[in-house]
């Protein structure tokens, strides 16, 4: 450890992460200093403290409702995601599928696309199925580019894992889903768990896509965010609404660190 300290390579990236990362986490500090100002106007640092915009942001009927409009969307789309990640991934893991490395790279392939460019996609290819402008739809287009995520989770993980497990069970006289159920489920919850609430995040916290696909009905808490913005002349009360969804990110990564262990989660991709 001390040779580590002395490295001078080791002590330029250790420095060069510290100012990324300084520099990733100042609009964030910004935005929640600026939520518990006092001021009339946006100021950082403010002069004083007051939950005051917290309470103009709660009583704002767009915030609410894309609040909640984003929340269900989110929810819908993790466990659809869920339900459409872990089989594919336990496929992908037991058989052996003509092409299998191109179709897990097709499942994987939202990824890589840019944003607005799907959305833009999703958009004709909605339209053409007469889904439109739709909640449905939207919810489809989240769920597509959420499957990504708990199938990585949960591929790097089932690899990983004992396959005598399964067929110690089999051989004890478990049937097929009695093993699914008491051997392999259990084993795979943290990649299922860490792979949800990045999908959770990612529909929760999307732009690019939403921003196509949304109405003044059906319109989410980011797109709304945007809105606000190009409306009227920026307040306190969007890093209000700013602070509130760190503070729901912290608290989603907390659980999920006292339920599996974040190291624990990360050490499955190594």
């Amino acid at each position: 450890m001390r040779r580590l300290f002395l490295d001078p390579a080791a002590l330029i990236l250790r420095l060069y992460c510290g100012a990324v990362l300084l520099f990733l986490s100042i609009p964030i500090v910004v935005a929640v200093g600026v939520a518990f100002g006092s001021d009339k106007i946006a100021r950082f640092p403010p002069r004083g403290l007051s939950l005051q915009w917290f309470k103009a942001a709660m009583t704002n009927s767009s915030f609410l409702d894309a609040m909640s409009n984003s929340f269900q969307l989110a929810v819908l789309a993790t466990v659809m995601t869920v339900l459409v990640g872990l089989p594919a991934a336990i496929v992908l893991v037991r058989r052996r599928l003509p092409g299998q490395g191109a179709l897990e790279a097709f499942l994987l392939s939202p990824l890589s696309l840019p944003g607005v460019l799907y959305g833009v996609a999703m958009l004709f290819f909605l339209g053409a199925c007469g889904f439109g402008l739709t909640w449905w739809g939207l919810l489809l287009a989240h769920v597509v580019i959420a499957v990504p995520y708990v199938l990585r989770t949960t591929l790097a993980v089932y690899r990983g894992l004992d396959r005598g497990l399964e067929e110690t069970a089999q051989v004890l006289g478990a049937n097929p889903w009695q093993t699914f159920w008491h051997v392999t489920l259990p084993l795979l919850r943290p990649g299922l768990f860490a792979g949800g609430l990045f999908a959770f995040l990612i529909s929760f916290d999307n732009v690019p896509v939403s921003i196509f696909l949304t109405t003044p009905n059906n319109s989410t808490l980011p797109v709304t965010i945007m809105s606000y913005l190009t409306s009227q002349d920026f307040d306190a009360t969007i890093g209000a609404i700013c602070a509130l969804q760190v503070a729901v990110v912290l608290v989603l990564l907390y659980l999920l660190d006292r339920l599996y262990g974040v190291g624990r989660l990360t050490s499955f991709g190594a």
